[in-house]
């Protein structure tokens, strides 16, 4: 049973307006749309459904009626966060990963824009830039939750496992009340984007730490032992010869999950 998201009205929240529509192609679009059109700071575009909502590769990313949270947050990067653009990925990402903690669910980052619980997706982020003379006009940070249980596409769909947050909790949830949560960590953890401290909360939340991964994306799959991230965001791998890669962009498997190591 949906509840009435759609009421969201984010009072309490530093938001220039929401826009909430019962169906739309993408709201990551709607918001690219918006800031092209001058759209200031601080904009929330939230769908109840998408029928061509993306992920990163042109993935399809599946938000059914009334099941889950899909929106997009229309952000104009200040000065100092151009130089950083990266972290906007994980500033979605970590913003989910605690709201899901503050429910008491183990949610880790899954390198660079996913959100797990017990080892599986539950959020997909992304982000996307509108430029100009080179410079990052605005950024969206497209967020997508699965939260009840019928958010979850089945199994032969899926590239990755799955879960919703009403699943792994074993109780309803108020979508209304999570994307506060959200939005409300989004909001605080810009403040520190730039700072130390916010890079440690990245790593100290990742996913698979120690293992061994297969990362994919690249010109060919790199397989490793995954040490963490470093200072711009890449990921850092120990090979099986025991030297170090890192790893700008990718998909990361574990390996165990892919080929039984």
């Amino acid at each position: 049973m949906s509840d009435s998201l759609l009421t969201f009205d984010g009072s309490g929240l530093p938001l220039a307006g929401v826009r909430a529509l019962a169906q739309t192609g993408s709201t990551n679009a709607d918001a690219l749309m918006m800031a092209q059109l001058g759209a200031a700071d601080g904009w929330l575009i939230l769908a109840e459904e998408q029928t061509q909502g993306r992920g990163r590769f042109e993935r399809r990313w599946v938000t059914r009626a009334g099941t889950a949270l899909a929106f997009s947050l229309l952000l104009r990067p200040t000065e100092a966060e151009q130089a950083q653009l990266g972290r906007f990925v994980a500033l979605g990402a970590l913003a989910v990963q605690r709201a899901l903690v503050e429910l008491r669910l183990a949610a880790q980052i899954k390198w660079p824009n996913d959100v797990l619980v017990d080892g599986r997706k539950i959020c997909g982020i992304l982000v996307e830039t509108l430029w100009q003379d080179g410079q990052a006009q605005a950024v969206v940070l497209g967020v997508g939750v699965n939260v009840l249980a019928e958010s979850v596409p089945p199994a032969e769909e899926l590239q990755f496992p799955a879960t919703s947050v009403e699943d792994s909790l074993g109780q309803p949830v108020e979508r209304a009340a999570l994307l506060r949560s959200i939005l409300t960590h989004i909001f605080a953890w810009r403040e520190r984007m730039l700072e130390q401290g916010f890079w440690n909360a990245w790593q100290d939340s990742l996913a698979f730490r120690g293992q061994w991964v297969r990362v994919e994306g690249g010109q060919q799959p790199i397989v490793g032992a995954l040490e963490g991230l470093n200072a711009d965001g890449n990921l850092l791998l120990r090979l099986e010869d025991g030297s170090s890669a890192v790893v700008m962009v990718g998909d990361v498997h574990l390996r165990t999950f892919l080929d039984g190591r």
